[in-house]
């Protein structure tokens, strides 16, 4: 990606005319990312980026015109001008940097994941909505319309139920060596296990209910990531189960020699009535159906850039005053199914995440049909345990 340099759509923009006064948080890949997107809109314009590396921080904001940057993100989320702030940092950093934006009135675009504890996410939604300021979090996937496309036509029925979603994730060691530490940014189980926690979700319009994983460490005593205290799981198969009846499989494996790069393929949902192909790209998305007879139809196309589709919608939501496409209580919802996979493989047993009575009734109705007397008492003493369980009755 070339950094050296990029302009905002509309030149006459000041830091003082633009009406969303954007500070980028880490300068990295994602925050060049975030910083090209907010100056291509012509209501928005970067002012301020920070990281605590300075030869990335200064290669950012000569990219962006700016004649100074940053070390200490208080410094420059706290400048008056900075009305929105895109966090683009570590993962366990992501609480303790939206919180102080939020306190300062600043609105938020996390980076997923959002957080790396449930406490860390409920702070930044407490945060937010004490401050009344929005809260977004960065799944690009919702803000292509292919995604939509796809709910609305697995909701018709055209592929059937139930729905068995697939998905593979298989690289090399990671060249940002962060993304092994367990207390940095997770492992691929929460860092892009995230992304498909929350589509499934949207994909099959149905809460999980259960989630079973096992995993290893297949790069444990490299000496790339020697220095690392604690490393994250890196291999792992998850199995999430939803109140619809669906399922989502998530294959990943960040823990490959190098040179070790297994081709990648589409995302596949299998159904009664044939296979859908989903394809997820920045710049390209696509979902074919395989019908019966071995006959390929596309159903959605989109060839438009995720990440400007998402902080154009985020701008919008700023300016219209409009709750995001994913705000905090999805990012959480996914955190939720991603550290659950995680306490699976530790512990070797399924987690259930019905974490209500009326959920888990409704599902006891759903499977109780056909089912005698004493089947559906045992059922019903089933629920009622899971309840106590998630509940901490136990």
């Amino acid at each position: 990606m070339n950094t050296d340099s990029f302009s905002t759509s509309a030149s006459t923009l000041t830091s003082t005319s633009a009406p969303l006064r954007v500070c980028v948080v880490g300068c990295g890949m994602m925050g060049t990312i975030h910083a090209q997107r907010w100056n291509a809109l012509p209501d928005a314009r970067v002012v301020a980026v920070v990281d605590i590396k300075p030869d990335r921080a200064e290669r950012l904001a000569n990219a962006c015109g700016l004649d100074r940057w940053y070390t200490d993100y208080r410094e420059a989320v706290g400048r008056d001008d900075v009305n929105v702030v895109s966090v683009c940092i570590p993962t366990y950093l992501h609480s303790e940097v939206t919180v102080f934006a939020a306190e300062r009135g600043k609105h938020v675009l996390a980076e997923k994941p959002m957080a790396l504890t449930l406490d860390g996410a409920d702070a930044m939604i407490e945060a937010a909505a004490r401050n009344r300021v929005k809260l977004g979090i960065g799944f690009m996937r919702p803000y292509s319309p292919v995604q939509e496309q796809v709910r609305a036509w697995l909701a018709a029925g055209n592929l059937g139920r139930p729905l068995a979603y697939h998905s593979l994730d298989a690289r090399e060691l990671r060249p940002k060596r962060e993304m092994h530490d367990a207390n940095a940014n997770g492992g691929p189980v929460i860092d892009m296990g995230v992304h498909l926690f929350d589509g499934w979700a949207r994909l099959f319009d149905a809460e999980p209910v259960e989630v079973f994983a096992a995993g290893h460490k297949l790069a444990a005593g490299r000496p790339e990531i020697s220095h690392i205290a604690e490393v994250a799981i890196d291999t792992a198969t998850v199995v999430v189960r939803y109140a619809s009846g669906d399922t989502g499989t998530f294959v990943c494996s960040w823990g490959l020699p190098p040179g070790v790069v297994p081709p990648g393929g589409p995302d596949i949902v299998f159904g009664p009535r044939g296979a859908l192909h989903l394809t997820y790209s920045m710049t390209h998305q696509e979902a074919r159906w395989l019908r019966e007879g071995g006959m390929w139809e596309t159903i959605a196309t989109c060839d438009e850039d995720m990440y400007q589709a998402e902080i154009a919608s985020f701008a919008r939501c700023i300016i219209e005053d409009q709750p995001p496409v994913a705000g905090g209580a999805a990012g959480r919802a996914a955190l939720h199914v991603a550290l659950a996979a995680v306490e699976s493989v530790r512990t070797g047993k399924s987690v259930c995440l019905a974490g209500d009575r009326q959920l888990l009734g409704q599902i006891n109705e759903a499977c109780a049909d056909g089912l005698d007397e004493e089947e559906r008492t045992l059922l019903h003493y089933a629920s009622h345990a899971a309840c106590q369980l998630v509940e901490g009755d136990w």
